[in-house]
């Protein structure tokens, strides 16, 4: 045989190989005795030389190239029992020599450090500790969950409406009488909406928890709101206002306009409210202009020889403006369309003008009237073909008694048939009298009444008392006070001395006297002893058939200008000797002048005319300016 292995190399090798699954080519200990020694003769017996045991060793084998697959674990207890009975064998070859007797160990086969091979018991870990923990802490969660915690979550309603919590009330089935609501006015949330919640958001409850909700009514309708200049303010300053201040009854709307520009203010209306007086709730209406409309493009249809009816029709639902203009034509009929502008198959922008020009059948040619007397005028008229409503003026004027004296119709004109034609007629000059006394013993205010007659149509002429005839005087043949007792016309064409027969000039001036009374008054009848015995005598000792034994007090006309002030009246009382007391108006609305006689009250700018006696008391009021 081959030199003997080591031994010891080998049994470490054939464990390394069982560790990695392979077969080991380990024999018995007895491929490992050591073969016998033979001393040549010649040699002496002494000891050879000692060498480090590692020269007696064999090489090692190389290691395989790589390891076979890691032993498993059942297999230690296994490895550990073989390497029991090596390290038996190992001990008893150990006792051995070379010849096969029991000795000590040669040094060759020095002991070496052995390790021995432990079989794992089992025990707790860390990791296996906390997963431990972990499934109880799990399984307690799970009773905690499905059998001990309350089932329903409560949402955060905060900011959300009521119709979001009576949805979600009945999905859980939880009845609105649970839900308890208490309103209060907000500006931060608007109305029916969650202000705040008892208990809070995110808790779990049971169907027969109490839930409290404060809503929000949105903010106070009757807080009183400063109310701003809306005429000056824009669209989005107007909605800016009205969303900070929450106005819910205040209505903004838009529409287009050519007059006010964009953003502006067209009108706002303010409903049963001042605007001192504004309050939150107050219904307000606010209309803002878009400015103009946008312009689309029209074409424009041919309308000549069609009804104006047509074209307006059409202008309407092209959105642009129709002008109409009328004028008389011989050759079309009234009503349809002459000329057009623009022309047709023209383009236009919605909002332009389109003109047309529209007849007005065969016309009326008016010619110059002035001068025709009233039976040229009659002629005139009364042809068909001059078929229009004539309308006459008369007014006093030179020309002859119904004579045309102006026309409103230019000569040369053309106008409908039918249409109203006003001329001016001459009622020639005013007539005052037919006879020399027809204004004699008539009241003065007749006289201005027939004035105020022949002024209306046209005349100018005045009637009064003027100069020496100013104050009334007495008379006998006109006894009643306001009686005319003569008159004169200054400005008349008469040759006559009092200047008023006929024809009156329009700018005559009629002056009159009237009477105070009779200048005479009649003693008693039965009174004889007055007087000188003569009866009729005159108080200059002439007979003229009056009893002049009682002398007249002076009578005076007190008319509308003796009141026109104060200084007018006073001048009224020194100059006629009047007794007059003055006092000062109190009342605010008292007129300048307020006068009391014994024929009735009179005040300033109040048209009137009366006879007062000399020395009549006058109560005169003014106001103190």
């Amino acid at each position: 045989m081959a030199d003997k292995l080591d031994f010891m190399n080998e049994l470490a090798k054939s464990v390394d190989a069982k560790k990695r699954g392979e077969t080991s080519s380990f024999g018995t200990i007895d491929d490992f005795v050591p073969k016998k020694q033979v001393i040549p003769e010649e040699n002496d017996f002494s000891m050879p030389s000692e060498k480090p045991a590692s020269e007696y060793r064999p090489k090692p084998s190389p290691a395989p190239a790589a390891p076979v697959n890691e032993p498993e674990p059942e297999e230690y207890e296994e490895e550990e029992e073989y390497e029991e009975e090596e390290e038996a064998e190992e001990e008893q070859d150990s006792s051995r020599n070379i010849y096969g007797n029991e000795t000590s160990s040669p040094a060759s086969f020095a002991e070496e450090e052995r390790v021995k091979v432990e079989k794992p018991k089992f025990a707790f870990t860390g990791p296996m500790l906390g997963g431990l923990i972990a499934l109880v802490l799990l399984i307690l969660f799970l009773i905690w969950f499905f059998l001990l915690r309350a089932p329903i979550l409560l949402p955060d309603f905060t900011g959300r409406s009521l119709s979001e919590v009576s949805s979600w009330a009945a999905q859980n089935k939880i009845e609105n009488t649970a839900i308890a609501r208490n309103y209060e006015y907000s500006t931060e949330y608007d109305s029916d909406v969650v202000i705040s919640q008892t208990p809070e958001g995110g808790k779990h409850i049971r169907k027969n928890t109490a839930i409290t909700l404060v809503v929000s009514q949105g903010a106070d309708p009757n807080e009183p709101i400063d109310f701003p200049d809306i005429s000056s303010m824009t669209y989005d300053e107007l909605v800016e206002w009205k969303n900070e201040n929450k106005l819910s009854k205040t209505k903004i709307s838009t529409e287009y306009s050519t007059t006010v520009e964009n953003g502006g203010v067209i009108a706002y209306d303010l409903k049963n409210v001042s605007e001192n007086d504004f309050v939150r709730g107050s219904t307000l209406t606010i209309r803002c202009s878009k400015g103009p409309a946008p312009a689309g493009q029209v074409t424009v249809e041919n309308f000549q020889g069609k009804n104006y009816a047509d074209a307006l029709t059409w202008a309407n639902n092209k959105k642009v403006k129709i002008v109409r203009q009328d004028m008389n034509s011989d050759t079309v009929d009234s009503g349809i369309i002459i000329t057009q502008t623009p022309a047709a198959g023209a383009s236009m922008s919605e909002g332009d003008v389109f003109t047309v020009t529209v007849s007005k059948g065969k016309g009326v040619k008016i010619p110059n009237l002035v001068g025709y007397s009233k039976e040229q005028l009659e002629a005139w008229s009364s042809a068909k073909e001059n078929n229009v409503v004539i309308v006459k003026k008369s007014i006093y004027n030179e020309a002859p008694l119904g004579s045309v004296i102006a026309q409103d119709r230019a000569p040369g004109s053309i106008v409908d048939s039918g249409d109203v034609l006003q001329l001016t007629i001459s009622l020639y000059m005013p007539i005052l009298e037919t006879n020399s006394r027809a204004w004699l013993g008539k009241d003065y205010l007749e006289l201005h009444a027939w004035c105020d007659d022949v002024n209306y149509n046209g005349a100018d002429i005045q009637a009064g008392m003027w100069g020496e005839w100013q104050y009334p005087t007495c008379s006998d043949e006109y006894p009643t006070p306001g009686q005319i007792v003569r008159y004169a016309c200054y400005y008349g064409t008469s040759d006559q001395a009092d200047g008023c027969g006929r024809p009156l000039n329009n700018y005559s001036r009629i002056n009159y006297q009237v009477s105070s009374g009779a200048c005479t008054v009649k003693p008693d009848s039965g009174d004889s002893s007055s007087g000188s015995g003569s009866s009729g005598g005159s108080s200059d000792g002439s007979s003229d058939g009056k009893d002049s034994s009682v002398t007249p007090k002076k009578q005076y006309i007190f008319s509308t200008d003796d009141v026109a002030s104060l200084e007018a009246i006073n001048k009224f009382c020194n100059k006629n000797k009047m007794s007059c007391t003055y006092e000062v108006a109190t009342e605010e609305d008292a007129p300048l002048v307020w006068v009391k006689t014994s024929s009735g009250e009179y005040k300033t700018g109040q048209s009137f005319t009366t006879v007062v006696e000399e020395g009549s008391s006058i109560v005169v009021k003014y106001k103190n300016s």
